[in-house]
C-alpha cells in the first residue's frame, strides 16, 4: 500500500558525486520529493501548546515540558527523511545546502526576537541579559546550563535549540558513515543510541540528580530510527489505533510527570515513543475521519503548528521579563497576558520571514 514515503523506492548508497548534468536529468530538487503532510504540523501544534501552558501555569504541576520531547522525536524523523531523500536522489548528502536551509529556517526568527527584546532585557536584567543573549545566539545555552547551572534565565528555552543544533552537526555524518559502510539494520543503530541516552537519563534520575539536557536527545534518535525503519519497510501500514495509542501515551506522560516528578525520566520516553506512534499513524495510516491524521489536519491546528517555532522563540523571554517587571516570582501571574502577547509577535515574525526565507533557500539550492 503506498504511503507518504512511497518516493523512497530505490536502494541507498554513498558514492562519488555524479556530474551536475546527470543530476539535472536524474531528479528534481529534494524538496519536490517530500510530500507535505498537514497533520505533522498539527502534531507540532500539540507540542507547542503543551509548552505554552506549562510555562504559563508555572508553578502548577503541569508537565507540558514534554512538548519538547514531541518536537525532538518529530524533528529526528523529518530531518532523517530529508537526508534519506538526498541519498536516494544524489547518492550523497549535500551538507552545505542542508546547513544553509537549517540556518535560514531557524536563525532569522531567533535574531529578530533577540534584537527586539534586547532593550527591555537590559533595562530589567542589566548586564546579565547580554550574557544570556550570547548563549542563545550561539546555541550554547544547554552547555552553560549543564555545566554551570541555569545560566540563561531569559532565554533558558533555547537549550532545546542548542541540542538540536548539535544533533544537526552530528547526525548527517553518522548517516553517511552508516550507508558508506553498508551497516545492516541501520534503524537499530539509531534506536540503540536513543535507548542508551534514555536509559542513562533514568539512571541519573535514580540517583537524585537533575535531568540532563543532552540526554533528552534520546527522543531525536527515536524519531530517526522510525524514519530509517520506514525506509526499509515501504509498504508498512498502521491502523488508526496507533495514533490514538500514541496520543494516550503522551497524555499519560504529562499527567504522570506533573503529579509525580520522580517519573519525569520515564515520561520523556513516553512522550517520544507516543510521538513516533502518532507519526506512524499519520504518514502510513488511513485518512478516514476516525484517524488522528484527520483530527490534526484541521486548519487552525495546522496554522498553530506552522508558527510553533516563532511561538517557542518569543513566549519564554516575554513571560520572564514581564514576571520580573511585575515584581513576582511566578509565571502564572503574568502568563495570561504575556503568552497571548508573544503569540501576536510570533504571527508577525512568521509572516514577515516566509517569503524572504523561501528566496534565501532557493538562491543556493
Amino acid at each position: 500500500m503506498p504511503t507518504a514515503f512511497s518516493w523512497l523506492s530505490t536502494p541507498f548508497s554513498v558514492q562519488t558525486p555524479v556530474p551536475a548534468s546527470t543530476i539535472a536529468s536524474k531528479a528534481p530538487s529534494p524538496q519536490q520529493g517530500l510530500q507535505y503532510v498537514p497533520a505533522l504540523d498539527g502534531l507540532r501544534a500539540v507540542a507547542i501548546l503543551l509548552v505554552l501552558v506549562h510555562h504559563g501555569l508555572q508553578p502548577l504541576p503541569f508537565a507540558g515540558f514534554l512538548g519538547v520531547d514531541i518536537f525532538f522525536a518529530l524533528s529526528g524523523f523529518l530531518i532523517t527523511t530529508i537526508l534519506l531523500a538526498e541519498l536516494n536522489r544524489y547518492d550523497r548528502i549535500r551538507l552545505g545546502l542542508f546547513y544553509w536551509r537549517r540556518a535560514v529556517r531557524l536563525y532569522p526568527a531567533l535574531l529578530i526576537a533577540i534584537v527586539a527584546i534586547l532593550p527591555f532585557g537590559l533595562l530589567i536584567r542589566g548586564s546579565k541579559h547580554l550574557f544570556e543573549v550570547a548563549l542563545a545566539a550561539t546555541y550554547l545555552t544547554p552547555v552553560a546550563g549543564q555545566f554551570f547551572g541555569k545560566s540563561g534565565l531569559t532565554w533558558l528555552q533555547t537549550w532545546s535549540l542548542g541540542i538540536e543544533e548539535i544533533f544537526y552537526l552530528i547526525w548527517p555524518f553518522t548517516l553517511i558513515l552508516l550507508f558508506s559502510r553498508r551497516v545492516p539494520g541501520k534503524w537499530i543503530v539509531s534506536l540503540a543510541l536513543g535507548l542508551i541516552l534514555d536509559g542513562a537519563q533514568i539512571v541519573l534520575a535514580s540517583t537524585g540528580q537533575d535531568a540532563s539536557y543532552f540526554l533528552r536527545a534520546g527522543g531525536l534518535f527515536l524519531g530517526c530510527s522510525f524514519a530509517l525503519w520506514l525506509a526499509e519497510h515501504r509498504d508498512a501500514h498502521f491502523a488508526p489505533s496507533w495514533g490514538y495509542a500514541g496520543a494516550l501515551t503522551i497524555a499519560f506522560g504529562v499527567v504522570t510527570a506533573g503529579f509525580w516528578p520522580a517519573f519525569s525520566s520515564l515520561a520523556y520516553i513516553a512522550a517520544a515513543a507516543g510521538t513516533v506512534a502518532a507519526i506512524a499513524s499519520i504518514v502510513a495510516g488511513p485518512g478516514n475521519a476516525f484517524a488522528l491524521k484527520s483530527v490534526l489536519s484541521v486548519p487552525p491546528v495546522v496554522y498553530v503548528g506552522k508558527i510553533s517555532y516563532e511561538l517557542y522563540i518569543w513566549h519564554y523571554p516575554m513571560a520572564i521579563l514581564f514576571m520580573l517587571a511585575a515584581g513576582t516570582d511566578q509565571l502564572i501571574n503574568v502568563g495570561w497576558y504575556a503568552i497571548p502577547g508573544s503569540a501576536v509577535l510570533a504571527v508577525i515574525t512568521h509572516h514577515a520571514l516566509v517569503r524572504p526565507a523561501a528566496r534565501w533557500k532557493k538562491r543556493f539550492s
